[in-house]
């Protein structure tokens, strides 16, 4: 029995794709039925259930099954999609997800027997339709498919139905064979239907058949030849992986199948796994192009080839004169420094992932709130080529699921009002992502209510969330900022789906902790805009290097709205409270030394530089002793040694040796 909790990541990997598949491609044929799209959620069904039996997880395997026969069902009859046909796919998926999530966390695993019922119930118990297995190499075969998998070729199962019209199936079969050879140089082994009885026509012998072919062909284009010929009623072309029984019928060493093939399927290995390894849960990884790594292989060559250069100088540096050998090792050293950057760039390149990974999954939430709601809602997605860090993308999902929520609920009319408005019946939710300088701008729009500012006020007011006082100075548009306070909500009544009042206060805190910054565009009757403005990665960062109390301080720059220098006479009292007038704008304003509990140097300048920092939608000036200038530096967390530091997000090592705290600019301004 062989321990499969090697290939488990790989697994979990494979079944999320798969899954995300079938979600998307269940929205598109609800919007545009097609048998291209049924075809595709059979093929991600198909492979999700050989997978989850691999891996001896039969509850989804069996899951899967009744999902896959309904899809061959809805392939065959091609019955109309109606609502109740895809309230039940997605229904099964929703399921599927489920145990996946029970498989990772190790959890009992929950009783899906209602949903099989439903399906059955849908497709009125269609009977079930024979397959054949996939044929078990003999030792001869074995030792073909090995040497075939060494001089890089893969194998592929090609499993072909006929027609059930098709005349001569025998010969059609020994037809697409020999075309099946001609197409991919080798056959290494074929598999027929067991004819049930002597009675039975010798012909249907011949139905359907496994072949399995060594090729250098990509199983798309492979497909695309295949699939135009008229006999074939099911084509299926899955890799095919050696049996470790396979393997050892031959003399030929394990070491023989190539790593490459290890990792293509490696889930389609057959043995059963221990309960044990269902306790772990996940490693995160990130998939990286070859072309990328080779740039990557390219760069770190040429530091090796630097690195030479600096040893031979070293060794004839006594033999130089000074002037020339500081002329070498200068010219070795901007070449190095433009290659460490050229690779501190692709290394970070690495990490980023397409933002579609996280747009893809709204779709689905929008279609569920609008039948909820029994709203008429459109997700429109722009922009999802937009490449960001895997953990901030990660970390994005819960702000992005509030703001669709609240826009569903409470920011998009009712088909009713919205005619009464003049408006069209279907709401829109608009969501755009681009590169901006060093940033990655996310902007959320809907072209509902929008927000009223003074109801907004009178609301906070009335919840004690502000003072008269206070509300008497908000302009319309500060007050409209007064739904990120913990606790507000205007809505009269808690719903399934909004009116807590707290999901608008997660969406702040959470795009705070991303370092981003966080604006709102309203007007009342056409709609509102958020817009999100996130740093690329959070691992390298331009900081604002200032020097307070003797010592060096790093402010990251996304969050540093202005550096100004202002005279002791342009600080004035407001409320008990120092603040500045920037641009028209009462700003708070602090000194560094006092809000970190350093001792005050003496300032010999008549004048005060002062750092405007500012994080998602708050706003403050620091005054500090010395802005030195801004450079790039890698962020190293603390650790757990020095406790609980909230005001510190890291550190980082500067090029003279010495270590500079890195301030955490979003629990600076908030408190």
């Amino acid at each position: 029995m062989m321990d499969l909790s090697a290939y488990r990541d790989i697994f979990i990997e494979e079944l999320n794709d798969q899954l995300e598949r079938m979600d998307q491609s269940l929205l598109a044929l609800e919007l545009s039925p097609s048998v291209e799209l049924v075809q595709t959620l059979f093929r991600a069904a198909h492979t999700i259930k050989g997978s989850a039996s691999t891996m001896d997880f039969r509850e989804l395997s069996d899951l899967t099954h009744e999902v896959e026969y309904a899809l061959e069902w809805v392939r065959e009859k091609k019955p109309e999609m109606t609502s109740k046909l895809i309230d039940t796919l997605f229904r099964s998926l929703d399921v599927m997800k489920v145990l996946r999530d029970q498989y990772i966390r190790g959890e009992a695993y929950a009783d899906f027997r209602a949903v099989v019922r439903e399906i059955k119930d849908l497709i009125q118990n269609p009977a079930v339709v024979g397959k054949l297995k996939v044929p078990q190499l003999q030792p001869a075969e074995s030792i073909v498919a090995q040497v075939a998998v060494v001089s890089g070729k893969q194998l592929l199962s090609i499993h072909i139905v006929l027609e059930q019209k098709c005349m001569m199936k025998a010969a059609r079969y020994h037809i697409l064979r020999q075309r099946i050879e001609d197409i991919c140089g080798t056959v290494v082994a074929t598999s027929l239907m067991e004819k049930q009885s002597d009675a039975e026509n010798e012909d249907d012998h011949y139905s359907q058949f496994i072949i399995i072919t060594a090729t250098s062909k990509d199983p798309q284009q492979l497909n695309a030849e295949l699939s135009s010929d008229s006999d074939i009623h099911v084509l299926e072309i899955d890799p095919y992986m050696l049996e470790s029984n396979e393997i050892a019928a031959t003399s030929a060493p394990v070491e023989l199948i190539s790593e490459k093939e290890q990792t293509k399927a490696s889930v389609t290995t057959a043995a059963t796994s221990g309960p044990e390894e269902k306790v772990k849960t996940a490693q995160p990884t990130v998939r990286v192009s070859v072309e990328r790594l080779d740039h990557l292989m390219n760069l770190v060559g040429e530091l090796l080839i630097d690195q030479t250069s600096l040893a031979d100088l070293s060794g004839s540096g006594a033999r130089k004169e000074p002037s020339s050998l500081i002329q070498s090792i200068s010219g070795v050293s901007d070449h190095m420094g433009r290659v460490i950057k050229e690779l501190q760039e692709g290394v970070m390149k690495t990490r980023m992932l397409p933002i579609d990974q996280l747009f893809s999954r709204f779709p689905r939430l929008v279609r569920d709130l609008s039948q909820k709601l029994g709203k008429d809602l459109e997700l429109v997605i722009q922009g999802g080529e937009t490449e960001l860090d895997r953990m901030i993308i990660e970390e994005l999902s819960d702000p992005l699921i509030h703001l669709i929520r609240n826009s569903a609920d409470h920011g998009i009319e009712s088909v009713e009002v919205r005619a009464e408005h003049g408006k069209p019946s279907k709401g829109r939710i608009t969501l755009t992502s681009f590169h901006e300088e060093n940033h990655v701008v996310i902007r959320y729009s809907d072209d509902g209510k929008g927000i009223d500012g003074e109801k907004i006020k009178a609301s906070a007011l009335g919840k004690g969330i502000i003072s008269e006082e206070q509300a008497a100075r908000l302009t319309t548009q500060e007050a409209v900022h007064l739904i990120f306070e913990p606790g507000f909500s205007t809505a009269s009544s808690v719903s399934e789906v909004s009116g807590r009042g707290v999901g608008m206060d997660i969406v702040r805190s959470q795009i705070g902790r991303l370092n981003g910054i966080i604006d709102i565009d309203t007007e009342v009757g056409v709609g509102t805009t958020f817009t999100i403005r996130l740093p690329l990665t959070l691992a390298i960062i331009k900081g604002l290097l200032v020097k307070v109390s003797g010592r060096v301080l790093i402010l990251p720059m996304y969050n540093v709205a202005e550096i100004v220098r202002i005279s002791p006479e342009d600080i004035q009292m407001i409320q008990g409270q120092q603040a500045i007038l920037n641009h028209g704008r009462i700003v708070p304003f602090h000194r560094l030394c006092d809000k970190l509990n350093y001792p005050r140097t003496d300032r010999k300048s008549k004048t005060i530089p002062l750092v405007i920092v500012r994080s998602v939608d708050k706003i403050a000036a620091y005054a500090v002793d010395e802005i030195i200038g801004n450079q790039e530096v890698v962020i190293k967390t603390l650790g757990t040694y020095l406790g609980a530091m909230n005001h510190l997000s890291g550190a980082t090592i500067l090029g003279n040796g010495k270590v500079a705290l890195i301030l955490d600019a979003s629990y600076l301004v908030s408190h």
